[in-house]
């Protein structure tokens, strides 16, 4: 008991230790959120093989997440400006269009990927939305391409094209395009969420656009759960509802709220960059839970996307550690 008590005090000694270290203890945080988001195609994938199809997978976890934003949309509305107040009323219907877009549509397109690809090539494919977003901004808003931004493009593309072409020759051609369709898709619709919400978080606190568009995306996916008629046939079982409950916590809440205070410890251009080893937390779950193959193909494509995402970064650091040397 003794020696109990005295491993748990030098544990929270570490903590604070490593709490007193913004910089460490951010990086810390990012990797620990990274990998929850990254949990979810695995989960995922599990309850599939337990008979759950995509849209019954999307209302369980809604029935578990959206009371908890519901909560703290009426917490965060309580304490509004008038002048708040007035933006979310005017502007309310285009928060659930984004929502729509970015929760509904896109969760959607990613879960029904799942069906036809592995977990670590719908991985790297829906890690591909900066790219989108740059495209988008460039095609209704006339921004420019950031200097390098090509080959961030090829670096990313080349190592999914990689993946996708091992794939292709396990045999199942038509399954593996439908699957990197509905990948693409899921990128491309989160993508256009990142881009139109910029305007309507700037009017109103983020975690008020996020309730109401979570609100709107909820509704489409009851209306689709029950249209589908799939209520009558699910099967709750214990692991299924605990597979639901983890999702909805450990992969879409918690990470959340981790990744905030990530941002603020190391802001947000840092998380980013550890967000790029996604794929490689994806890809070493997918290997030991689902016992997915991993080839030199699979390393290959992970190498590149993660390089693709990072490297900005790393030239950065390259040059700051030069000057350094140089003074």
């Amino acid at each position: 008991m003794i020696r109990f008590e005295g491993n748990c005090k030098m544990a929270l000694v570490s903590l604070n230790k490593l709490k007193s270290n913004r910089y460490v203890f951010g990086l810390l945080l990012a990797v620990i959120a990274t990998c929850l988001y990254s949990l979810k195609g695995i989960l995922v994938k599990i309850m599939y093989q337990q008979g759950i199809d995509s849209i019954s997978v999307m209302a369980l976890r809604i029935f578990f997440i959206l009371p908890i934003y519901i909560f703290i949309g009426i917490m965060i509305y309580t304490k509004l400006t008038s002048e708040q107040t007035h933006s979310i009323k005017s502007n309310w219907y285009l928060c659930c269009f984004i929502g729509v877009i970015g929760y509904y549509l896109s969760s959607f397109f990613d879960l029904q990927s799942l069906h036809y690809i592995s977990a670590q090539l719908s991985g790297l494919v829906s890690f591909t939305y900066p790219m989108f977003v740059c495209f988008i901004n460039w095609l209704l808003f006339k921004e420019t391409f950031k200097k390098g931004m090509w080959l961030t493009l090829s670096l990313s593309y080349s190592g999914i094209i990689l993946l996708l072409s091992y794939e292709l020759n396990l045999g199942d051609t038509s399954g593996v395009l439908f699957g990197s369709a509905y990948a693409i898709g899921s990128s491309l619709a989160f993508a256009c969420y990142m881009v139109f919400s910029k305007q309507q978080i700037s009017q109103m606190p983020s975690a008020m656009f996020t309730s109401i568009a979570m609100g709107a995306a909820s509704i489409c996916v009851f209306i689709h759960f029950l249209a589908e008629g799939e209520w009558k046939n699910i099967k709750l079982t214990p692991q299924v509802l605990l597979l639901s409950l983890t999702l909805a916590l450990a992969c879409t809440v918690a990470p959340s709220f981790i990744l905030s205070k990530a941002i603020d410890y190391i802001g947000a251009n840092q998380v980013a960059v550890m967000g790029a080893f996604g794929p490689v937390a994806t890809a070493v779950m997918a290997v030991v839970i689902l016992s997915e193959p991993f080839s030199h193909y699979h390393f290959s494509g992970m190498a590149l996307v993660v390089l693709s995402a990072s490297w900005p970064f790393l030239v950065n650091l390259i040059k700051t550690t030069l000057n350094d040397i140089k003074d």
